[in-house]
């Protein structure tokens, strides 16, 4: 994202008097998607570019898609202060995650997001799940959430 993409994310949230979020989606289905995404290698350290530049902007949360992603964790440090939404459920496969996955995820972002700037939720969208995976991706996500939950107030 270059400098024109900060400002026109900054010109679409001006004068708003409420919260504001950017969601990261690193893409799926298309052919054109997957093809591209091959061409990645194994971390994808483009964040590197975005992240200090949406740390510095007026967004107040950034979501990331960080269950099945390439995306090296670590990097979320780069954007530390802001809310984060961690993507711990893949919306792309109908395996549905246990709540110790979805928890591995969290405890795995808490190293670079403090507890009180971490909401849990799903990677992107879930329309073109069943009705049945949707809920138990949802039952798994609430219940990893809290299993960490409980272990942060065990402090």
């Amino acid at each position: 994202m270059n400098d024109w993409g900060i400002a026109a994310l900054e010109r679409a949230i001006e004068g708003l008097k409420c919260e504001t979020a950017v969601h990261i989606c690193y893409g799926y289905g298309i052919k054109a998607n997957t093809d591209w995404k091959k061409t990645l290698g194994s971390e994808w350290r483009q964040y590197e570019e975005i992240f200090p530049k949406l740390q510095k902007s007026n967004i107040d949360i950034i979501s990331l898609e960080c269950q099945n992603s390439r995306v090296p964790m670590d990097l979320i440090e780069l954007i530390r202060g802001k809310k984060v939404m961690v993507g711990a459920i893949d919306v792309a496969t109908n395996t549905i995650e246990t709540p110790e996955e979805v928890a591995d995820t969290l405890r795995k972002a808490l190293q670079f997001v403090d507890a009180d700037k971490l909401y849990p939720c799903t990677n992107c969208g879930m329309t073109p799940l069943s009705r049945r995976v949707a809920r138990g991706k949802l039952n798994a996500l609430s219940a990893g959430a809290e299993i960490v939950r409980r272990e942060l107030l065990a402090k």
